[in-house]
């Protein structure tokens, strides 16, 4: 009996096997991100900490400044996909503080947001720029549903939006400094009162 030799992977396979390695990558520096920081890693220390090869990393990657764009951008993603699915059921006041529930659950990301967040205060970070404009995109995300909310008479006529959205984007990246703090904290509820004072 004769057996037909395997071909060897397409290109497409191969492709999708590099891209589901890449993805595992991502996913675990976003992990040794969230406990370490980044600044101050090497490309063989966020190797050897995600448990692949120097050599693999930097076949994937280049340079520890492109993990980083990864890891951002995919967080970026996963919040952009978890909206576009709660707003199919929720108007956008009430999914603020469904958000915040939800974020409870991801210790792991709010603090990579957190390290993030400090390191690249400094513009000489790698991440400066992006990090300035998640912020912005952030900013502009909030006013732009507290101002549809308040046409569809959700929000008080009398709300300043782009007041509250900058009150509520501090008061978001606060909440979840304390909590990383002190996990008793219900980050949903502190949200939640605050967005209970902006509705009609």
């Amino acid at each position: 009996m004769t057996t037909s030799p395997v071909p060897p992977p397409d290109g497409r396979t191969r492709y999708a096997n590099g891209g589901r390695r890449r993805a595992e990558i991502v996913e675990a520096a976003s992990a040794v991100f969230a406990e370490q920081g980044f600044q101050n890693l090497s490309m063989r220390q966020i190797a050897d900490a995600i448990g692949v090869s120097h050599t693999l990393l930097r076949h994937h990657f280049g340079r520890k400044e492109a993990i980083l764009e990864a890891v951002l951008t995919r967080r970026e993603e996963i919040d952009q996909q978890w909206r576009t699915s709660l707003l199919q059921e929720h108007s956008a006041l009430d999914a603020i503080s469904l958000t915040m529930a939800r974020n409870a659950t991801t210790p792991g990301l709010i603090q990579l947001d957190a390290l993030m967040h400090a390191e690249a205060v400094n513009p000489e970070h790698p991440a400066h720029d992006y990090v300035v404009g998640l912020a912005q995109r952030f900013r502009a995300q909030l006013i732009a549903d507290l101002r549809a909310e308040q046409e569809a008479g959700r929000v008080r006529a009398d709300v300043d939006v782009e007041a509250a959205a900058l009150c509520l984007a501090c008061l978001i990246e606060g909440v979840q400094l304390e909590w990383l703090l002190d996990r008793s904290v219900d980050m949903a509820a502190v949200v939640g009162f605050f967005v209970d004072h902006l509705r009609a």
